[in-house]
């Protein structure tokens, strides 16, 4: 008998038969890149949509603060929020969550955090403060006059931090800034080093915040629009310097920014980048997983969060593929030009600290720190 020929796309190994593996085709690349496509576009319409919701939540804010202290206030002016003291009892938190792994050193009562809102801005529309007041956590809002140099509005707030201190003896200090409140906090943080050890700052959250400048702040008015800039002076001096090793720093970038771009910008080597995936600019003042997301970065140690992202590179976006291709002279023109050595230094690509955050994925992507039993 004639021992039988084996179906084709099958080899002998052995004794055993094997699949040999079948090379996509032409089809089937198609498929999966219009599936990926598909699914960029639904990311890029939920984030759409997202930065219209968020505007509309933060209108009234938005429109009480200027009633309060006018459209563009001149002075640099702050306040507590008002907050729920009995959810900021950490026994009762680690009643509630008995599976949560808490950093040593956190504790709500003796945290005292310092939001800086953005360009145009004002402390009315920073929505994630008051969120966070209403969790139990100490916020202070600080509005100052957006159009002025950042060094200028820095100095007011090392003021404001001395006045804080005094007003609440002992306790640290966790500075957040959103978009230029964040360049606002790296050109403090990075030029006063000291101040993390005097007040005692465990970690520094920016939310897309433009490290290395961003493109549409040559739209912009005022001094700090021209400081935020790509390859402005300050700009090139922050790239210089860098954040002194106790503090824990944590970017949040949004995949969809349209006012910090590229969105490179705002990533971080040395900290553990937040990417959220459904979100804009806007939103990311407004969205609970914001909320979410700061307060497991307060209240887990660096190790748990480090085990809940991913060490890899940063995969660029479009954009910075399309800026990639132009010459030198060009992007040097733009002052880009440190951003793509940044994201693509040589042959291999930089690896960064992700954590991925999904907005329509509630499946506990982020935990939840309960309130209750």
């Amino acid at each position: 008998m004639k021992p039988g020929r084996e179906p084709a796309g099958w080899e002998e190994t052995g004794s055993a038969v094997v699949e040999s593996p079948r090379p996509l085709g032409r089809v089937a690349g198609w498929e999966a890149a219009a599936r990926l496509l598909s699914k960029e576009f639904v990311h890029f319409y939920t984030a759409l949509v997202g930065e219209y919701i968020a505007a509309f939540k933060i209108a009234p804010g938005f429109a009480r603060e200027l009633f309060r202290s006018g459209v563009y206030g001149s002075n640099l002016t702050f306040r507590k929020l008002p907050y729920r003291r009995e959810l900021s009892d950490l026994a009762r938190l680690r009643e509630w969550n008995p599976g949560w792994i808490f950093r040593e050193d956190f504790d709500p009562r003796t945290w005292v955090v310092v939001f800086l809102h953005g360009y145009i801005d004002n402390t009315g529309a920073g929505r994630v403060a008051f969120k966070l007041a209403r969790l139990g956590y100490q916020v202070y809002v600080v509005r100052y006059p957006f159009l002025q140099s950042v060094r200028r509005t820095a100095i007011g707030v090392m003021e404001v931090l001395e006045t804080i201190q005094h007003r609440e003896h002992g306790k640290r200090i966790v500075p957040i800034g959103h978009s230029l409140g964040g360049f606002i906090w790296d050109h403090l943080l990075l030029h006063r080093p000291e101040l993390v050890e005097r007040y005692r700052m465990p970690l520094y959250i920016s939310m897309g915040s433009p490290r290395f400048g961003t493109l549409p702040a040559h739209l912009g008015i005022g001094r700090s629009a021209r400081e935020m800039r790509p390859g402005s002076a300050l700009v090139l001096d922050h790239l210089k310097r860098s954040y002194p090793p106790a503090l824990e720093v944590y970017p949040f970038i949004s995949r969809f920014d349209v006012f910090v771009l590229p969105i490179e910008t705002a990533l971080l080597k040395q900290g553990i980048n937040y990417v959220f995936s459904e979100t804009g600019h806007v939103a990311q003042a407004t969205r609970n997983e914001t909320v979410r997301a700061i307060e497991e970065i307060m209240a887990s140690p660096r190790e748990i969060l480090e085990a809940r992202a991913e060490k890899r590179c940063f995969h660029p976006s479009g954009l910075t593929w399309l800026l990639s291709r132009l010459p030198k002279p060009a992007l040097e023109r733009l002052g880009v030009a440190g951003i793509l050595d940044y994201v693509l230094d040589g042959a291999e690509s930089p690896e960064f600290w992700i954590r991925i955050v999904h907005h329509d994925v509630r499946s506990g992507r982020l935990p939840l720190l309960k309130r209750g039993p």
